[in-house]
């Protein structure tokens, strides 16, 4: 979306990070102190969230702003967004993900 906010996009990235940490809507809601109505709104890109929400949000789903916000922005910060999308991983994705990075690393330096 150029020029403006993609609150369904933002909504549908956060709703991947809640799920990722296993965390049902009433349980991350709680975590933010808003309703479940409200984050499910979010979620389905029917309300856009005050920044301070929105700053609660992010820290709760333990990604940056601009991760969640991406879409929405005209300039990304591309070497940064693997660790970002790095963030919604549990920990087991985060060490089969390392492992693959780890071994396709050898496998070229093998080249």
């Amino acid at each position: 979306m150029e020029n403006g906010l993609n609150i369904a996009l933002m909504g549908k990235r956060l709703r991947t990070c809640r799920t990722a940490r296993n965390l049902t809507m009433t349980e991350f809601a709680e975590r933010c102190n808003i309703s479940e109505r409200y984050l499910a709104d979010i979620e389905h890109g029917l309300k856009v969230p005050k920044l301070e929400t929105c700053v609660r949000i992010a820290n709760t789903a333990g990604v940056s702003m601009d991760y969640l916000l991406q879409d929405s922005l005209t300039k990304i910060d591309k070497e940064n967004l693997i660790l970002f999308s790095l963030d919604t991983l549990s920990p087991k994705q985060k060490d089969l993900f390392q492992n693959c990075i780890i071994q396709l690393v050898e496998s070229l330096n093998e080249l």
